[in-house]
């Protein structure tokens, strides 16, 4: 039988090895380089559902419109502004590499895509939106160039 201070010591250890492994730099490491599709999977597809298809209009389906927001600046700032990209936990490379995937894989033909840079994650990511369904109404009501 163990003593009240030898299970204390033995949770003390189990949490150390916990912690231990959460803060490695080996598991740090694997955190920050998830490939863009796992991200996708573990941070949009809960919304956006696996396909993309969303739950319009609240939740936007991801296979529509994107490559109309692309042509202007505007619509792509705003891309970088919604509050699955400026409260999703990954680093601001990662978001631009998941964001990257993204047009890849739903826009395989887009034409003249500039790829999404970290530099423009963070600038987006300080300005978040408020109400992002009523911006994308605006956006996509308007002629984008």
């Amino acid at each position: 039988m163990f003593s009240l201070t030898d299970r204390f010591l033995r949770v003390g250890c189990y949490l150390l090895i916990v912690i231990a492994g959460c803060t490695s730099p080996v598991a740090a490491e694997q955190k920050r380089d998830n490939p863009p599709a796992f991200s996708y999977l573990l941070h949009c597809s809960g919304c956006h559902i696996e396909d993309g298809s969303g739950d319009p209009p609240e939740v936007p389906d991801l296979r529509k419109n994107l490559d109309k927001l692309l042509r202007s600046e505007t619509g792509r700032g705003y891309m970088l502004r919604v509050p699955g990209v400026t409260d999703t936990p990954v680093t601001s490379r990662e978001m631009a590499e998941l964001m990257n995937w993204l047009i890849a894989e739903f826009y395989p033909g887009l034409q003249d895509f500039r790829p999404f840079s970290a530099e423009e994650v963070v600038s987006g990511r300080a300005t978040r939106l408020a109400n992002p369904l009523e911006v994308r109404q605006s956006l996509l009501g308007a002629t984008i160039d």
